[in-house]
């Protein structure tokens, strides 16, 4: 009776023994955490970007892992081309020191931020002012690099075509405020090997500070190329 009761008792420890390995022959790593582990990377990735992202993985279930031991998984940049709204990212799958499996995965980004929106219409050639404009939270995967994301980045800028209400404002859409514009009267500085004079004179074109542009003598008619120094004021060199 005694053997009996030993050898069921070894059989039943056996089966357990049979049990806790074959649960531990596979390790289950969750779409969550393959998720956070891609969306952390992400966000290192684009620290320097001043809004708010969104990541979303490609990866619909989850992660089985043959063997015994607990996994690690790390992202790693990978050989392939990224662009701003498609990340390709490495993911190994780690037991101790050793690689046992390299997943890649894509990471689709959203970028959210604050941008300057028309407050009203702005007719073509209005100038860009505090009141004119609003901040809103947009999403601008599409505009990364052109929308307006500081209203004093509009100081000293115009609308280059209508604006209508509630349009996000980008730099497509706007353009410095001319120091001269064509036929404005302008006043000529002329620079002789370090002799000066002014005339009076025309412009021919419209144009920035720094810019080149084309001017009449008012006097001899005569055309030359002259630089905006300052509104209204326009400097030639011989």
């Amino acid at each position: 009776m005694r053997k009996t009761m030993l050898y069921f008792g070894l059989m039943v420890l056996w089966m357990l023994c049979l049990v806790v390995a074959d649960g531990e022959a596979t390790v289950v790593v969750s779409r969550e955490e393959i998720h956070n582990t891609v969306t952390e990377y992400v966000h290192d990735l684009l620290s320097d970007f001043g809004g708010e992202i969104e990541v979303s993985v490609r990866q619909f279930t989850d992660l089985k892992v043959e063997g015994t031991g607990a996994v690690d998984i790390v992202a790693k940049p990978t050989t392939r081309r990224a662009s701003a709204r498609s990340i390709p990212v490495m993911l190994e799958i780690r037991r101790g020191p050793v690689v046992i499996q390299d997943l890649l995965l894509s990471a689709s980004v959203k970028y959210y931020d604050e941008v300057a929106v028309a407050a009203k219409t702005i007719q073509r050639g209005d100038p860009l002012e505090l009141t004119t404009v609003v901040m809103e939270s947009r999403e601008v995967t599409t505009r990364l690099g052109r929308y307006i994301a500081d209203p004093a980045e509009l100081s000293g800028h115009r609308a280059k075509t209508r604006i209508v209400i509630g349009r996000q404002i980008d730099r497509r859409l706007v353009e410095l405020m001319p120091a001269v514009e064509r036929k404005d009267r302008v006043q000529i500085q002329v620079n002789v090997r370090g002799v000066r004079a002014s005339i009076s004179g025309r412009a021919m074109e419209s144009g920035v500070v720094g810019d080149h542009i084309v001017v009449q003598n008012t006097a001899s008619q005569e055309k030359m190329i002259a630089e905006i120094v300052a509104p209204g004021v326009v400097e030639v060199y011989y």
